[in-house]
């Protein structure tokens, strides 16, 4: 299943992103509890959506592709990708229409999340999934992870690229999830079936956003719907949107043995375990969702003790690479494909960064994506990792936003996570392109990409809902203002940090933004 977008994204994107991981694979005995899941004396909602059939077919072909990438596993892709071509040619208007006669991905031209979002009614296969659908599955059920139509699973990505995405998950896509999760999020060879097992009765936290149908709340929710006990792990669920100190409380009562989150959030916890106003003893760390990068891991594995797992994924596809004992991404290249292109659209040669990256989801065929365009750099690393696996290993540059020190109302700082921050805007304000600029006069500036009233109205929505949300962490109130110019997007990818720390000196150049120098068209 799929696990913690993304959108991001999020190392991705994704509120993909903390991700499940291995723990979702609990599937091998959720086969035995499928009838236990079904049963309507015991539950009264419709039961997570979930196939035997799809599921012991998508495990037996990734384990036999793990042991031969390159031959077995390539021959699955290739079929898998035929199969693709022709269900979505003859069953999705919308790539009928602007590939007609496709044979070969090379046919599809890319496209992007607004144009799917745009004709999203004729987009899917399935007939009855439409915009209008949907929306109401989303605002009016607060069971995210029962399936929708019979079969599908509906998640949510944030909109960092400029458009937030709906994307619905059938079966065989979970499937492949739940298999790509079991076999290889843990592993160290070619091929370990028995992890799927290994979170048999552990103690999990989720620290992350709960608040919807984001890609790991639901696939957190689906997983414990599904497996019956005693074979279920115990999961907590633990807002984002809650004080830092209030969620380290809920951390030390609970004292799990797993934390899944973001590595922003991970950070900050480690420096309240460092001095002493937390004692964790973990035995692992689950990070994703965001960029990770090296001193994030050096201080999370010291600070806890304690190994650090990190994977990428997109709500589009959840499980896009795993991490092997060196520390490398290696790609999951018999169930995605993966298309580093510049911007002219043209094939990046290897070992260089793209500026962007065309995505195919070989398991999805009720809502396909062929050549999707994702705003990560992917550099495909050439030569073998000396893990000794033989699928690709990736680099990937996703979007790493900062978290804020703000003082305390009381005296200290408070620590704001972003993702917090981003969800306090999205969910509490409605909007979804903008961008936090904390700066050196400790005023925070919102950009929009709006003018006029409708930029008006949209900051007075924001600052109300900012404004409640500080309160809440006991920050110092500070002015908040409403910049002159649009959010500024990064080079080339074209992908939005939303929240930036302008006091840090380097963010200067790293944004493009000079601190201090934006003038704000409104004062608080």
């Amino acid at each position: 299943m799929a696990g913690l977008d993304s959108s991001a994204a999020r190392m991705v994107p994704s509120r993909s992103c903390p991700r499940p991981g291995t723990v979702s694979l609990l599937m091998a005995v959720a086969v035995a509890g499928t009838q236990h899941a079904r049963s309507p004396s015991m539950n009264l909602q419709p039961p997570p959506p979930f196939d035997a059939w799809s599921w012991m077919q998508a495990f037996q072909q990734t384990w036999l592709a793990s042991l031969d990438p390159a031959g077995v596993g390539r021959q699955f892709r290739d079929q898998r990708l035929a199969r693709l071509i022709r269900s979505t040619q003859q069953a999705s208007p919308l790539y009928a229409r602007r590939a007609p006669g496709a044979r070969e991905l090379a046919d599809f031209g890319p496209i992007g999340k607004a144009e799917l979002m745009h004709h999203f009614d004729h987009w899917a296969t399935d007939r009855r999934i439409t915009r209008q659908a949907v929306e109401a599955l989303l605002h009016g059920n607060a069971d995210v992870a029962s399936a929708w139509l019979g079969s599908y699973l509906v998640w949510t990505s944030s909109g960092t690229s400029g458009e937030p995405g709906i994307f619905v998950q059938d079966t065989g896509a979970l499937a492949a999830f739940d298999a790509i999760d079991a076999l290889r999020l843990r592993s160290d060879t070619a091929a370990q079936p028995t992890l799927g097992l290994w979170g048999m009765g552990r103690r999990f936290a989720y620290v992350g956003a709960i608040g919807g149908a984001y890609a790991g709340n639901v696939s957190l929710q689906r997983l414990q719907r599904l497996v019956p006990a005693p074979w279920a792990p115990q999961i907590a669920f633990i807002s984002v949107l809650e004080p830092l100190t209030t969620v380290a409380q809920r951390l030390q009562a609970l004292r799990p043995q797993v934390l899944i989150t973001y590595p922003s959030c991970a950070v900050a916890l480690a420096g309240l375990q460092d001095q002493g106003e937390l004692d964790l003893q973990l035995d692992e760390a689950w990070l994703g969702g965001e960029q990770l990068t090296a001193p994030q891991r050096d201080q999370v594995a010291r600070s806890f003790g304690c190994p650090v797992r990190n994977s990428y994924g997109a709500s589009e596809f959840y499980s896009i690479a795993f991490e092997c004992s060196h520390g490398q991404l290696h790609l999951n290249d018999d169930w995605v494909v993966l298309e580093g292109v510049d911007t002219q659209g043209r094939a990046t040669p290897p070992g260089e960064f793209s500026e962007l990256t065309l995505l195919t989801n070989l398991a999805n065929h009720v809502q396909p994506l062929l050549r999707y365009e994702l705003t990560d750099r992917v550099r495909f690393v050439p030569g073998p990792c000396g893990c000794g696996g033989r699928f690709p290993v990736i680099e990937v540059q996703g979007r790493s936003d900062d978290v804020l020190a703000l003082p305390g109302l009381h005296g200290g700082t408070v620590t704001l996570l972003p993702l917090a921050l981003e969800t306090v805007v999205e969910e509490g304000a409605g909007v979804a392109q903008f961008q936090l600029l904390l700066r050196e006069d400790q005023a925070l500036e919102l950009r929009l990409p709006l003018q006029g009233s409708e930029a008006r109205a949209a900051f007075d929505r924001c600052r109300r809902a900012l404004r409640a949300w500080l309160q809440a962490q006991g920050a110092r109130p500070l002015r908040l203002v409403l910049g002159a110019e649009a959010p500024l997007q990064q080079p080339g990818s074209g992908k939005l940090r939303r929240v930036v720390d302008l006091t840090r000196a380097s963010h200067a150049v790293h944004t493009g933004v000079p601190a201090g120098k934006t003038p704000p068209h409104d004062p608080d």
